[in-house]
């Protein structure tokens, strides 16, 4: 659900096509006979019959942030793209960026045969879901194209096959592994970690904390947490026939584990403590600080 129009230059035709759309969503889904102005004035907490006010409103002062669900205007929650891919692994709150646990194979397969994104690529495509402006977008867009490229067709098996390779030249019993796969696996402990908490797509609240962490729907906006599926059967003997995806996700890299390995590092450390023990504090200006 691409809604970037709805912040883009209120003169271009893509915004004008899109409060089009919106209005004919708004007139269809009337509460009461009224509809809820989003605009950045009213923030849908005032209503109106005409439609044609709403309109100049949207014109005058754009739509208000963050307005990604239409819960106000019919709307339950995001509805899934026929080919968004699943990340079985999108619920685990606290992993290590650029693994994910395989229980299978080395390499993991959707059902539909297409790869599972790995977390930088669920990270890219998440960040450019949010993107404001045209240029970041096309930024990001490139950034996951190169991701997404190898680095020469077959490299991973190329890599795999070499380990294999120096594993039988090595003496028996010896540990190293066999495989692309299981290679990441050890080098996942030294990356830092990352933790995935689901949001509203509005932005109203975290799906954290014991006061939200087991919500199906934003409190605030009415927004369901996950994302709608249309061929979703939903519970078969008390168990989902599919896996869930949220409607957003917040990617946290806590601030504790990076600081600590910056000050592991005898030199960096040394450099981050300079304002406290080194700099000069005579009068002068010395440094940027000094004319605080």
């Amino acid at each position: 659900m691409d809604r970037q129009w709805m912040y883009a230059d209120r003169r271009s035709k893509e915004f004008i096509d899109g409060v089009h759309y919106f209005l004919r969503v708004a007139e269809a889904n009337r509460q009461r006979g009224f509809i809820c102005c989003p605009c950045n004035k009213c923030k849908n907490q005032k209503e109106y019959s005409a439609s044609r006010t709403i309109h100049f409103h949207l014109f005058e002062s754009g739509f208000m942030p963050s307005y990604n669900c239409w819960t106000s205007h019919g709307e339950q929650g995001i509805e899934m793209e026929e080919d968004e891919v699943e990340d079985d692994n999108i619920l685990d709150f606290a992993q290590y960026v650029g693994f994910e646990e395989n229980q299978t194979d080395e390499e993991e397969i959707a059902a539909d045969g297409n790869d599972v994104a790995d977390d930088l690529g669920q990270m890219l495509q998440d960040a450019r879901e949010d993107c404001e402006s045209e240029k970041e977008a096309h930024k990001l867009d490139k950034m996951l194209e190169d991701h997404r490229t190898s680095l020469y067709p077959g490299c991973d098996k190329a890599f795999s096959n070499l380990l294999k390779l120096v594993k039988n030249i090595l003496p028996g019993g010896n540990k190293l592994p066999e495989t692309t796969y299981e290679a990441k696996k050890i080098v996942c402990l030294l990356g830092l970690e990352v933790h995935k908490i689901h949001a509203c797509p509005n932005d109203c609240i975290l799906y954290h904390g014991e006061e939200y962490e087991n919500l199906e729907a934003c409190p605030v906006c009415k927004a369901l947490r996950y994302k709608i599926r249309r061929d979703d059967l939903g519970e078969v003997d008390g168990q989902l026939t599919k896996k869930r995806i949220p409607a957003k996700v917040m990617w946290y890299f806590p601030i504790i584990p990076r600081l600590r390995r910056l000050f592991r590092n005898k030199g960096n450390a040394r450099m981050l403590r300079w304002h406290a023990e080194e700099r000069q504090q005579d009068g002068m200006l010395r440094h940027p600080a000094d004319g605080s």
